[in-house]
């Protein structure tokens, strides 16, 4: 009886620990558009009763290393995840978090909560082993300290991959999309139409991230009425992607300098449809050899028991005699 109610207490001290760190107001309800950033966020220690002073500190702290905070805002931007106060545009709801704070805040979460989790089941267990059993329990502890680091380690580096996924994998289809999208950006101005209003008739309709990025500018556009600055935040969002910066700097120079903006249209239009032909190829060697893959591991496991086990199975009973 003893035994169960110390369980019992290291049960409770778990679930108290758990409470205290569970951020306020962490619930999301996408229906809601009337609801302030602070309230309506991902998971952030920033929003947390004890951990609100250590994240500031910390967050100060983080901000002085440049490279990795600019990385970080990089692939957020990159992967339509990066959302502030004053943006354009409504957050993304599925993003999993929106800015700096968020990502950072959810990193050292993750890895307090499932790291603990952890390493208070082992202490647990151990306890339970050395009153039922009377075995040591110095070894659940260094387990506890190690799984648990591991396991906490593990977490607070997951946000970094998560990102920078979604990153590559938006500019990819962006660049996709911009294969059949700026041909008919070409058809609308040969149709008569000026580029912007070309730019605006495709804001209207339903697309991918490269439509999101030119209602995004158009929203820009609209409330600025500066082309440049609509185009330079393009580029910003989509660092790294070559045709969307060369779309965007062709459509700033048309903008400034004047000229047609059919023959750009024209040159943007084959590299994007080459670049689209280019990446298909590519996918298709990828699946190919995806398909390649589990007739070979086929054949070795055929191969293995028909002739191998068998063979191995003779030797050793050759030997056994």
């Amino acid at each position: 009886m003893l035994e169960l109610l110390y369980v019992l207490a290291g049960i409770s001290a778990f679930l108290v620990f758990v409470g205290m760190m569970m951020p306020r107001n962490s619930r999301k309800d996408p229906s809601s558009r009337a609801i302030t950033p602070r309230q309506y966020r991902p998971r952030s220690i920033g929003n947390s009763r004890i951990l609100e002073p250590i994240a500031r500190e910390g967050l100060r702290q983080a901000m002085r290393k440049d490279s990795t905070n600019a990385r970080y805002l990089r692939h957020l931007k990159q992967a339509n995840w990066y959302w502030e106060p004053g943006e354009p545009m409504m957050p993304n709801m599925n993003a999993p978090y929106w800015n700096l704070e968020s990502m950072w805040g959810e990193k050292i979460f993750g890895a307090l909560l499932y790291g603990s989790l952890v390493a208070i089941v082992i202490v647990i267990a151990g306890l339970f082993m050395s009153l039922t059993r009377g075995l040591s329990i110095l070894p659940y502890l260094a387990g506890a300290v190690i799984l648990g680091g591991g396991v906490g380690w593990f977490m607070f580096g997951s946000p970094d991959a998560a990102v920078a996924g979604a990153a590559a994998r938006r500019q990819k289809e962006l660049a996709l999309e911009m294969g059949y999208r700026i041909p008919e950006l070409r058809g609308d101005v040969m149709a008569g139409n000026t580029i912007q209003r070309a730019i605006r008739n495709m804001a209207r309709r339903p697309g991918g991230p490269f439509v999101e990025e030119i209602r995004r500018a158009v929203t820009v556009l609209d409330v600025t009425k500066d082309d440049a600055l609509a185009m330079d935040q393009l580029v910003e969002r989509n660092q790294g992607n070559e045709l969307v910066i060369e779309f965007a700097n062709n459509l700033k120079m048309v903008s400034r300098q004047g000229g047609q903006i059919g023959p750009v249209l024209n040159i943007l239009a084959d590299l994007a449809q080459e670049r689209l032909r280019l990446q298909i190829q590519t996918q298709a060697r990828k699946n190919l050899q995806e398909m390649t893959r589990p007739i070979g591991l086929s054949s070795m496991l055929i191969t293995t028991l028909l002739i191998i086990v068998p063979a191995m199975a003779g030797v050793m009973g050759s030997i056994a005699r």
